[in-house]
């Protein structure tokens, strides 16, 4: 019999982690943060845009490259403090850490390297969902506007019910299915590949993205488009406030789904049987 995740449950012991544990993955996550907020306002203030490294070259790629190195080293650097951070996160969460402090996150491992591989897969998911929503809903968007379907609220709601139905509820259900091999990446759980990771998913893909979706994506984007409100009604609309703001919601955010996916990666392990260890039918 296929083992169902409870969806509330896993939801209320992702959160539980964290109000148990706030010190050991706040000071986990302050140093990341720290580095995305400073590169990002250095990023928006052009504060990186004065270098001028491609003046002097005669080949106007290698100038627009060199001209554009600072902003791309900027994103590298961020790129790899996310993954540094929510690797040695999962291990917080799996019970895998031997580290602690604000720099336990800062080492590279072979683990990384796996984590790189099995997200490449998951981005790649995620990428040929968008292109090909990308290609069809201007083509559905101009089918009903012909038709006079955007006319009416009704038809607006309609309409975006049909693209999620289409398009980004198999988007998810697709990313959820190789899921749980970054968890297993990151404590070095060989046993569960991509191919396992898919096993030992199925039969839960919906029950993952109700989890996703209700335990973290729609609270923080709910909670970073009301403090969006409150910002721009403000006298500090256009001020650091802007820049730092949805960067700590979604780092937050970041945070959440990182712990979700590991608590659903030890459910998941815990009770379903991996395919080596099947007995033949």
């Amino acid at each position: 019999m296929t083992y169902k995740l409870p969806v509330l449950a896993t939801i209320a012991d992702s959160y539980r982690f964290l109000i148990a544990q706030f010190t050991a993955w706040f000071q986990l996550a302050i140093l990341p943060l720290v580095i995305w907020v400073a590169l990002n306002v250095a990023i928006a203030n052009g504060w990186l845009a004065g270098w001028n490294l491609g003046i002097g070259s005669d080949h106007p790629s290698i100038a627009y490259t060199l001209l554009n190195a600072p902003f791309i080293l900027a994103y590298l650097i961020i790129a790899a403090a996310l993954l540094l951070y929510a690797v040695e996160l999962h291990r917080l969460v799996l019970g895998a850490s031997a580290r602690s402090g604000p720099l336990a996150w800062l080492a590279w491992r072979a683990r990384h390297w796996r984590y790189i591989g099995q997200g490449v897969v998951v981005i790649a998911i995620v990428g040929l969902g968008l292109i090909v929503t990308a290609t069809f809903v201007p083509a559905i968007g101009a089918v009903a506007g012909t038709a006079g379907i955007l006319e009416t609220a009704a038809g607006q709601v309609t309409l975006t019910f049909i693209v999620l139905i289409l398009f980004a509820v198999p988007i998810a259900l697709l990313t959820c299915m190789v899921l749980p091999a970054l968890p297993a990446a990151a404590i070095d759980d060989l046993a569960v590949s991509l191919t396992e990771a898919s096993n030992q998913a199925r039969g839960n893909l919906w029950r993952m993205t109700i989890i996703f979706a209700l335990g973290g994506l729609l609270p923080f984007w709910l909670l970073e488009r009301g403090v969006g409100l409150l910002i721009k009604r403000s006298i500090t609309e256009g001020g650091i406030s802007d820049l730092v703001t949805p960067i700590v919601i979604n780092y937050v955010g970041f945070t959440v789904l990182i712990v979700l996916l590991s608590v659903i990666y030890r459910r998941l392990r815990d009770n379903t049987t991996l395919r080596v260890d099947a007995p033949e039918r």
